[in-house]
């Protein structure tokens, strides 16, 4: 607040205080502003002019007040330094995280940033950065200290310190598990012991069966015990205990145990099931006779198909088995007899029929899997036509891809002669292929597949870039450090650098194949402007940053328009234009360097034809101008007299009257004297028998007027 203050004398006033000047951003009080004492409060940085005048009986009089409000003396505050997470874990296998300063603050701004690692396990390079989060990676297991210092505009500086640990990895011991406990009755004296369900967070590598202690003193026969697996066999009644030691890939183990009680028993026959009748129609490929349900209180040790009677022309495959199969079968009825045994030579018979019939053919039904929709980068896919049905059987298939469809795509196998047609190195486009199929009577039936393939949603942000190294050679450890060193390039996360395919480019070369995305939710960023920032830096700024030589970057896609008159190659990912149109050579070589197709050759050609015609106008014009203007010169004035006769000849001469003597000075008449100009310019040609001709015939034209005669000599000139 600011008080102005007059000191009147015994007689009254009257007082009037009045705000003059004042700045802009004025939005202050006055009070008592008619009083001798002026209070002025809220006043903002500025200049300000105030007038009071001060009246009376008789009186009257006026002052100006000037008043300067400076700004407030700013006292810095020093910086805060703030790190998060100010302490963090993590475990191996995991070696990299970062910590972010980004949250120090300041009354100003912080201009710096300094990491320095303080502590920490024996590496080849500590950890430094000047940037506000610090990325790190390759770490090794451990304990760390970092400190982050930063620093004000004034210089005032604060720093703060962030740890972390890297845990070794995680081992869990095993659990073993030797299965529920078991019983069995006598003759049947064997079994097998299962320990696969035993586990480890990381890998079992041994297994151990052995009796238990429990057990001691008894007699049993055991095979695979460092497996999983227990086969017991010569077992006799009574209780056993068996124990399962596991071990994992650190020496871990445990221990499990599970007890086997033999029971005495009686001997049953088996009971042989072969299963219902079979009535099928011909042509049949073959069938299968199904004993499994055949059953025996020990155990079924012998089965045994055959043909009792029918036609004899008919293949039986796994006869000794539970489940045979027959094949080759001929219209009649056959009756084939199962036979089982037990371990203790006691067995069953069982018969089972089977008509075969002639029957009426219906044509086939294909069915090759309707509509599939396929998004690049995937390019493989099999299309399913054993869905097809038909009443014999179906005996060929036939896949015909469409004559409108593309070229590109491989068949794997010659798998278009079977159920299932396999694909890969599809290209986008949409694909019909025609399922063909026969049956055995020569009956066909024809359905389509339809394989739509759309482009890669990622394509307009991929970018392709070319190293010199075989392929094989590039470990997935290089590949991490490739993928780190992109991000400090592209000033991204590593996590927001997506490699999506690596191949081999040439012997000596690999291509990579990756975008970048960033933001939240993740935006892919555009290929181009990725290519155009790692092209200026890689190949001119830091050719030797990359862990191999960089030959190109490029973006994946050719995504050039070539201005609608061409098209891009994909390989060269330069414009390939179409007929009667070029490339824009200026923009292509001293603009932004993009292919293009913009010039058309005809206006071109025209417009070279217009600069060669005005050139040479021009250079016709000059010559014509400079032969002209050495013809042009200054000109001499010549004056001419008519000089009396010589030699007693009727003739005269006309001389100059200047700088030339007369011939004689005894003339007493002189007719006429005659003036005339004459060009001296050297470099003017005439023809001078002719001027003497024009000049001979007017002199004698003229005497023959006057009755004179007139005689030119041209060395007289």
């Amino acid at each position: 607040m600011v008080c102005f203050i007059l000191f009147p004398g015994e007689t009254d006033y009257i007082y009037e205080w009045s705000l003059i000047s004042y700045p802009d951003s004025y939005d202050g009080e006055m009070k008592d502003r008619h009083t001798p004492t002026l209070k002025l409060s809220q006043l903002p940085e500025g200049a300000y002019v105030f007038r009071v005048t001060v009246s009376a009986e008789n009186a009257f009089g006026e002052g100006f007040v000037n008043v300067t409000v400076q700004p407030a003396i700013r006292i810095n505050q020093p910086p805060v330094a703030i790190v998060s997470p100010k302490v963090q874990e993590i475990s191996y296998p995991t070696t990299s995280t970062l910590i972010d300063g980004n949250q120090s603050i300041d009354d100003t701004k912080i201009m710096s940033y300094h990491w320095e690692e303080i502590e920490g396990p024996l590496r080849e390079k500590k950890a430094s950065a000047d940037t506000p989060v610090l990325y790190l990676s390759n770490l090794i297991p451990g304990n760390y200290t970092f400190r982050l210092i930063v620093t004000d505009s004034d210089g005032a500086a604060n720093s703060t310190i962030a740890s972390l640990r890297v845990n070794n990895l995680l081992d869990s011991p095993p659990v073993a598990s030797a299965g529920p406990d078991q019983e069995i009755s006598l003759p049947q004296n064997f079994i097998t012991l299962n320990g696969n369900q035993s586990k480890d967070d990381h890998e079992i590598v041994n297994y151990e069966w052995s009796l238990s202690p429990k057990s001691k003193g008894i007699v049993v026969a055991m095979q695979g015990v460092s497996s999983p697996y227990l086969q017991l066999s010569s077992m006799q009644e009574g209780k056993y205990t068996f124990q399962l030691t596991v071990t994992d890939s650190t020496e871990q183990k445990s221990t499990a145990e599970v007890t086997v009680t033999v029971q005495p028993g009686q001997n049953k026959p088996p009971a042989a099931v072969a299963g219902p009748d079979k009535v099928l129609t011909f042509p049949i490929q073959s069938t299968s006779l199904d004993g499994s349900m055949s059953t025996d209180d020990l155990g079924i040790v012998y089965y045994h198909w055959e043909n009792i009677s029918g036609p004899s022309s008919l293949h039986i495959e796994d006869a000794d088995s539970a489940v045979a199969t027959v094949s080759d079968l001929q219209i009649g009825t056959y009756h084939f007899r199962l036979t089982v045994k037990d371990d203790q030579g006691l067995s069953s018979t069982a018969t089972l029929s089977v008509i075969v019939q002639e029957g009426s053919n219906s044509p086939p039904q294909a069915l090759a899997g309707g509509k599939h929709i396929l998004v690049l980068p995937n390019n493989s896919i099999a299309l399913d036509g054993s869905h097809s049905v038909d009443d014999q059987g179906i005996v060929s298939y036939l896949w015909i891809r469409d004559g409108q469809s593309p070229a590109a795509g491989d068949v794997i196998l010659s798998s278009n002669r079977e159920a299932v047609l396999q694909l890969t190195n599809l290209v986008e486009g949409t694909y019909m292929f025609h399922l063909k199929v026969t049956d055995g009577k020569g009956d066909s039936d024809i359905d389509t597949a339809i394989v739509e393939v759309r482009p890669d949603p990622k394509k307009n942000g991929l970018v392709e870039l070319i190293l010199q190294v075989e392929v094989g050679q590039l470990t997935e450890q290089q590949k991490d450090t490739l993928v780190q060193q992109l991000a400090a390039l592209l000033d991204v996360l590593d996590s927001e650098i997506n490699i999506q395919k690596i191949h081999a480019y040439s012997d000596i070369s690999t291509a990579v194949v990756f975008y970048v995305q960033n933001g939240h939710p993740y935006k892919i960023i555009k290929a181009s402007d990725v290519a155009q920032m790692l092209h200026l830096q890689l190949l001119k700024e830091k050719p030797d940053f990359l862990l191999f030589k960089v030959l190109r970057v490029d973006t994946a896609a050719c995504l050039l328009k070539c201005s609608g008159h061409g098209r891009c190659d994909p390989i060269t990912k330069r414009c390939i234009c179409y007929q009667l149109w070029m490339e824009n050579l200026i923009q292509r070589y001293l603009s932004n360097g993009e292919s293009n197709c913009e010039w058309s050759i005809l206006y071109v050609t025209a417009s070279a034809f217009i600069v060669i015609a005005l050139v040479v106008g021009l250079t016709w014009l000059c010559i014509c101008c400079c032969k002209s203007r050495k013809r042009t010169k200054i000109r001499k004035k010549m004056k001419y007299t008519i000089l009396d006769n010589i030699d007693d000849q009727e003739r005269m001469e006309l001389r100059p009257k200047y700088g030339i003597k007369h011939r004689s000075t005894e003339h007493n008449s002189s007719l006429m004297v005659s003036e005339s100009e004459f060009e001296s310019d050297q470099d003017t040609i005439f023809s001078r028998e002719k001027v003497e001709r024009e000049n001979s015939r007017n002199l004698v034209n003229g005497a023959m007027k006057n009755g004179v005669s007139f005689s030119y000599s041209s060395k007289d000139r």
